[in-house]
């Protein structure tokens, strides 16, 4: 009769997909979504880009000076979402607890450093 093992070793393999890219962000925005998911929507903030810019020419010193932006040009802070997820309650509480533990080793690595 075969002696059961009290602990099995899993290895698991990771593959990178062809599509993989790495994002910065700034912040999410999420919710529960009607068939009882979480959702994340991931975004980077940032000023908005003139849609044009006017600029006065001095031709004798080679140089620019702004005048202003177009009218139209969009004020205030722009918050571009990037990429949005969906997960289950098992998946959400398995993303907290790491990034719970990735803070807190991050937040040791800091006070090590300033010490």
């Amino acid at each position: 009769m075969p002696v059961k093992k009290e602990k099995e070793i899993l290895t698991i393999h990771n593959k990178i997909s062809p599509s993989y890219r790495e994002l910065y962000i700034d912040g999410a925005y999420g919710g529960v979504t009607p068939r009882g998911h979480i959702s994340l929507s991931f975004f980077a903030e940032r000023f908005p880009i003139p849609k044009s810019t006017d600029f006065e020419i001095d031709v004798t010193k080679s140089s620019m000076t702004k005048i202003s932006d177009s009218n139209d040009s969009k004020t205030g802070v722009l918050r571009e979402y990037e990429i949005g997820i969906y997960m289950t309650l098992e998946s959400a509480k398995s993303l907290s607890d790491m990034l719970q533990k990735k803070v807190l080793e991050l937040e040791e690595l800091q006070s090590k450093k300033k010490a």
